[in-house]
């Protein structure tokens, strides 16, 4: 009797000196404030654990235990946070209390090692693995299979991303893709927004003829946003490609330029959108070009943030294919994506 005594107050004392957030509709929320960030607030509940709230759905919240807070302007206030009736957030710092709103809230943060700011400077990996499936039959015969994994080490200043991809298709019996490739790119911020970026990558696919492609390629990158919910890049360099085929055509190697753009936008803090285009064309004969576009949208699986489902298109030029291939080889896919840290 005692010890259900004694966790019925636990449990009270809980409830009583819980965070609280309340959403645009009046629900309130209880747990304990673990983070806040510009997009969401990160929650430690008792029901569901831990738990993301969308700031475009906060109207307010408040925490009985202390907080760092750093305003937009880039003030770090430390204390507790109350909310009054007005929505208002009233700040308890050491030089007393002053009233903001919620949109003056850049970020929080329970302890001093917790500073994004500071974190942002620390590198963390972050992994994504992707599986394909699908096909057909009856009036037509279809079957498709491809995986991808990436891992990118990535801090405030620079990033390091590794990928490998395969992919196989058949229609009818016939095989119309059958690709297989891996490569890196890093990226420094030598004086950001500007920086400098290196990339490789190995290639082969037998239904386009190529044995072997390598692409090598450096030069100066640009970043227009570089946010946690969208980020817009774009590069410019010179490549070195390489070709061996699978017929009698003579291997081929030139020197080119390499340009680029990259965009990622969360919607939401759930859905994600991504899209990188590189157009490579030959110095020597600039009929000679490559032009490689993928474009996907991720949708999460229920309330889940490592589970996705991804749509994409997947499209690859060649002005001068050779063996009497296609110009354009585009790819339409789904898969189911799961990505960590």
């Amino acid at each position: 009797m005692k010890r259900m005594l004694f966790i019925l107050f636990l449990g009270v004392a809980t409830i009583v000196t819980a965070d609280q957030v309340e959403m645009q509709d009046g629900s309130v929320l209880k747990g304990q404030i673990l983070s806040i960030s510009e997009t969401s607030i990160e929650l430690e509940t008792a029901y569901v654990g831990t738990r993301k709230v969308d700031r475009a759905q906060v109207a307010s919240f408040s925490t009985d235990e202390p907080i760092y807070i750093r305003l937009t302007g880039g003030t770090v206030v430390p204390g507790p946070v109350l909310a009054d009736d007005a929505n208002e957030l009233i700040l308890k710092g050491p030089d007393g209390m002053f009233r903001t709103e919620l949109v003056m809230i850049k970020e929080g943060w329970r302890t001093p090692d917790q500073d994004p700011r500071t974190k942002d400077l620390l590198r963390k990996w972050r992994y994504r693995a992707e599986a394909r499936l699908s096909g057909k039959s009856g009036n037509t015969s279809e079957k498709n299979t491809s995986a991808a994994f990436d891992a990118t080490l990535s801090g405030k200043n620079d990033e390091l991303k590794f990928y490998v991809l395969y992919s196989r298709s058949e229609s009818e019996g016939v095989k119309i893709t059958d690709e297989r490739k891996g490569g890196l790119r890093y990226t420094s911020y030598f004086s950001d927004p500007w920086g400098w970026y290196i990339r490789a990558e190995l290639e082969n696919d037998e239904f386009e003829n190529i044995r072997l492609r390598t692409t090598t390629a450096g030069g100066l990158s640009y970043r227009f946003w570089s946010e946690a919910h969208k980020k817009l890049s774009a590069s410019a360099g010179v490549s070195y490609r390489y070709e061996d085929y699978y017929d009698a055509s003579p291997s081929e190697g030139a020197v080119g330029l390499d340009f680029g753009l990259q965009h990622y936008y969360r919607l939401n803090n759930r859905f994600e959108i991504n899209n990188e285009l590189s157009y490579i064309p030959s110095v020597e004969d600039a009929a000679s070009y490559l032009i490689i576009h993928d474009s996907w949208v991720n949708f999460p699986l229920g309330d889940s943030d490592m589970w996705k489902i991804r749509l994409g298109l997947h499209n690859d030029y060649n002005a001068t294919p050779k063996g009497g291939r296609d110009r354009l080889d585009t790819t339409y896919y789904s898969g189911l994506v799961v990505d960590w840290e």
